[in-house]
Order: structure tokens, then C-alpha cells, then sequence
């Protein structure tokens, strides 16, 4: 029979309720209260028959899911059948809760409900004791007792199948595998080559400024004094003749050599008058140091008013030995400062590096120069030289791991079919001399060493040592696995006879083996 189930909420009341009664299309109708209860005018009575007549003119019968006793009393005195929950509605018949007397049983075991309506949804068939002597006391002590130790047999059986455990120790043949390799590491490299024994490298590249100073080795001529003398000036004609001093006189003879005259000379006013006057030659050095009678012109308007003679020779002029840059200068200070920049920029990018990586000193280069500014031109006099460059530096960086992994599987190649390598014996050393060739390789050294073993698969062990008499486990597993000495096994508890039944409950070590 068709059922539906309304659940009604806190708030509803009797018209809510019947309408939603309206809607329903089946035989019976299941009305659940919530647990918080309905407001208590819809615990009237009169409430609860009007459901009921009007379920029943829909052709349905209504029943209810609650636990209040206000509304078990009126649902009991209306013969609405009253359930503790949903699923005691589908084990009991839809009757009302009336206590039923003893006269209208048919026997003293449970009440036979006709086929009918009301009739639970899930029936139990219902056997009734045949046989008086199961009452007896001694044989419902031994069934007690026979429960008790099936039960105490299981629990030991279970036991005994979770409970130990074992260990195995084999130490399988086995070889000590090493490999030394000489690996280049190359920027033009995308991944490992374990073959050509190539792996992968970068270049990376930093700016760095630096300003350097370095002493001139070039020495250049320079005028330090200038020669002198005394000039004779003559009078050329009757008058008095004044010449001043700054008046300008100078040789005729090839290259002018000038000279000033360092006080005035007044010349009397008759003809051939003299008088005498210092000089200093213009410029410095000895080219000023000239002969007796050279120095026989007397510049500007007074040419013509007097005459002018050294009697004597100038003396006094001369030179010394100052610093100079030369071209040489600054190529060797442009040396060393890239030396420099190389160093700051190798610092630099060392500090840059990952765990795992190196990077040769030798492989550091310049890679362009940005600018570079010298304070003194070639063949200036100067006792030292500065240049101030800036550039880009750049170097190799190696990632060890790559190099490694090439020597695992130099390792790897040598084992054949019948040995694995043992991972914790596995070690890789470095050797810190490298060398880098004109393209930014860097070349150098490594050794792999590790253990190898025999294969042993653990699976098979295990399902081979599970469930098997502790006593003969060490010959039978000696002769059916490849060691080279007999097995350590041990079982927990020590007096259990058997290996574990779960395989996991074993627990295998592999030892490195001899070769």
C-alpha cells in the first residue's frame, strides 16, 4: 500500500496541516510532529477529528509520529494509530494504542494480524518454542558455554593473525661499482648527456663600476728658468731718447728669441749716447741662452731712436725631467682594472648561487665594457693616471646535480640484470680543480661509488616466509633467495611457532653485500 509522510513544521496549525493533507494521493498518511512540538491550539481535539474526517473523505487514513502524551491521549480516545518514529510505523500494524485484553488473543504468543490494511508494512515470522527440554538448565549452561569458548577460540584465532610480527635480515651477494669521469659542462647544453658525458651550464652575467689609479712611467722636457742678460741701448740721434721698461728686443738671426727689459733705459740727448738696461728671454728654458752681438733689434717706434747689443751673452735658461702619461700608461691601468671588475663581479654572482651549484674563479670574463673614462690624455704631464670603467661581467654556473646523475647512471650501467644499487651507499665527491676553455666550458672531475646487491624482490619474500614454522624459515629462504649468508629472522612473541600471517607484518632489511 501506498503511504506518503508529512512532516509539519513549529508553526503550523490545524488549517496548514489540512491543506497539506489535500494534496496527498495515497491510502495513508503519516503525520510527523516535530520535535519542538505544535502551538497548543492545535493539541485540541477537536484539531486532531477534523484530520481525521477529513483524511477520511480523501479515502486515506491518517497515523502520527510523536512523543507528546497530551496528543497520544486524544489520538488514543480517536483510534488514530500513534508511532515513536517513522520507521516503527512500517514494523507495527496502524492500530491505536488501546491496551488489547487478554480474552481477544488467539494464544499466548504474539497476536496474528489479518491481511488487511493494517497490517505493517515489513512482517517477522514468528517461531514458537517446540521442544520443553531446551528449558532445562544444564543444557542452557552448556549452550552458554559452548558460545564462551567459540568465542575465546576466534578471539585467539585473530589473534594470532594480527598480532605477531617478524624480522628478516639477508645480506645478498653483491659489488662495489666505481666510476670516475671527466664531464664538461656547457652552456650550449639543454639537457644531461650521460654518453657524451655532457651536462647542461649557464652563463650569468652582473655590471659592475670600479675606478683604479696607477703611477705614469713617461717624462716630458719642461722649462724651468729663463736666461738673462744686459742690453746696450745707443742713441741714434740728438735728442733724449727713453725707453721703457717691457720694450721688447730680439736675435735676427734664424728663429726670433725674444727678451724684455726689466728697468727704463734714458738715453742722453746727444748722438751716440748709451745706456744699459737687464733683460729676461720671453720664455723659459735654454733656448734663451744665447751668444755675445745676437740680440740686435729693438722692436716697435724706438727701432729708430736707438740701437740695441748684447756686449755679453744671456745665460740662466733652463729645463728638468717632469712625469708624462704614455699609451702604455693606460692600457696597463685598463688591465688591471678589468682584473678588478672580473673579481667584484665573481664575488657578486657567488653570492647569487643555490644550493647545489658552483661556479669556477677561471670561468669570470668580461663580457662588454660599458664606458671607461682616464683623467689625462696620452703624453700629459701627470704623476699619476685614473680611469674610471664600468662593465659587464659574466661566469659559468654549474649545477652538481646534473653531474651527479650522470654518475648514477655511469653506476647504473654496470649493473647488468641481476644487482641494484643500494641508495644509501650511493656518494659523489667533486674534484676543485677545473678548467674553462674559450667558449665558457667548464671541464672537470668526478667520482661515483655505491654498493650493489643482488635483487631481492621483498614481496616475494614476504609471501614466501608468511605462515611458514619458524623453525626451518632460515635453510628455506637461504636456498631460495641469493645470499651469501644464511638469514637473520626473528618473531614476535618469541615463542609463537609461525611467521605472521599479514605479509606487512614482516619486516625485511637488506644489508650491503660483498663482492
Amino acid at each position: 500500500m501506498k503511504e506518503q509522510i508529512l512532516l509539519l513544521d513549529p508553526h503550523d496549525d490545524y488549517p496548514s496541516a489540512r491543506d497539506k493533507i489535500g494534496w496527498v494521493q495515497t491510502d495513508r498518511v503519516l503525520l510527523v510532529w516535530p520535535p519542538q512540538g505544535l502551538p497548543r491550539r492545535f493539541n485540541r481535539p477537536l484539531d486532531l477529528l477534523l484530520l481525521q474526517r477529513h483524511a477520511a473523505s480523501l479515502g486515506a487514513k491518517i497515523a502520527l509520529v510523536t512523543g507528546d502524551p497530551v496528543v497520544c491521549d486524544h489520538a488514543e480516545a480517536l483510534g488514530i494509530p500513534v508511532f515513536d518514529s517513522i520507521d516503527d510505523s512500517h514494523l507495527r500494524p496502524w492500530r491505536s494504542r488501546r491496551i488489547v485484553s487478554p480474552a481477544r488473543l488467539p494464544g499466548k504468543g504474539m497476536p496474528a494480524f489479518a491481511d488487511s490494511d493494517d497490517a505493517p508494512t515489513v512482517q517477522f515470522a514468528v517461531t514458537l518454542p517446540r521442544w520443553k527440554w531446551t528449558q532445562h538448565p544444564a543444557v542452557r549452561w552448556f549452550a552458554r558455554a559452548t558460545v564462551f569458548v567459540a568465542a575465546i577460540v576466534v578471539v585467539a584465532a585473530m589473534l594470532a593473525l594480527t598480532v605477531p610480527g617478524a624480522a628478516i635480515t639477508l645480506t645478498p651477494q653483491g659489488q662495489h661499482l666505481n666510476a670516475d669521469i671527466r664531464l664538461t659542462a656547457d652552456p650550449a647544453q639543454l639537457t644531461p648527456d650521460a654518453q657524451r658525458a655532457l651536462i647542461p651550464a649557464k652563463i650569468v652575467t652582473v655590471t659592475v663600476l670600479a675606478t683604479g689609479q696607477a703611477a705614469t712611467t713617461g717624462s716630458e722636457d719642461e722649462a724651468t728658468q729663463r736666461a738673462g742678460g744686459t742690453i746696450t741701448f745707443t742713441n741714434l740721434t740728438g735728442q733724449p731718447v727713453r725707453i721703457p721698461a717691457g720694450a721688447a728686443v730680439r736675435t735676427t738671426g734664424g728663429t726670433a728669441i725674444r727678451f724684455i727689459t726689466q728697468k727704463d733705459a734714458t738715453l742722453e740727448a746727444r748722438r751716440g749716447a748709451t745706456a744699459d738696461a737687464p733683460i729676461l728671454a720671453m720664455e723659459p728654458g735654454p733656448t734663451g741662452n744665447v751668444g755675445a752681438g745676437l740680440i740686435n733689434s729693438l722692436e716697435g717706434p724706438l727701432a729708430v731712436q736707438a740701437a740695441a747689443i748684447n756686449v755679453n751673452p744671456t745665460a740662466g735658461g733652463e729645463v728638468k725631467q717632469v712625469p708624462s702619461v704614455t699609451a702604455a700608461d693606460r692600457t696597463r691601468l685598463e688591465q688591471i682594472l678589468l682584473g678588478q671588475l672580473r673579481q667584484q663581479g665573481y664575488a657578486q654572482l657567488s653570492g647569487q648561487l643555490k644550493e647545489g651549484e658552483f661556479m669556477p674563479p677561471a670561468s669570470a670574463a668580461t663580457v662588454a665594457v660599458l664606458s671607461e673614462t682616464f683623467d689625462h690624455f696620452a703624453g700629459e704631464k701627470a704623476d699619476t693616471l685614473t680611469l674610471e670603467m664600468r662593465a659587464e661581467v659574466g661566469a659559468t654556473v654549474v649545477n652538481e646535480r646534473d653531474a651527479f646523475a650522470v654518475g648514477r647512471a655511469q653506476l647504473e650501467s654496470q649493473l647488468g640484470n641481476a644487482l641494484v644499487i643500494l641508495p644509501e651507499t650511493v656518494a659523489f665527491s667533486r674534484e676543485t680543480l677545473t678548467t674553462v676553455d674559450s667558449e665558457g666550458r667548464v671541464l672537470f672531475n668526478i667520482n661515483t661509488r655505491a654498493d650493489a646487491t643482488a635483487a631481492i624482490d621483498t614481496d616475494a619474500l614476504r609471501a614466501a616466509a608468511r605462515w611458514q614454522p619458524a623453525e626451518g624459515i632460515v635453510e628455506s629462504l637461504y636456498e631460495q633467495f641469493p645470499v651469501v649468508v644464511r638469514p637473520d629472522v626473528s618473531v614476535w612473541p618469541p615463542w609463537f611457532p609461525r611467521l605472521p600471517w599479514l605479509a606487512w607484518r614482516i619486516d625485511v632489511t637488506i644489508k650491503p653485500g660483498s663482492g
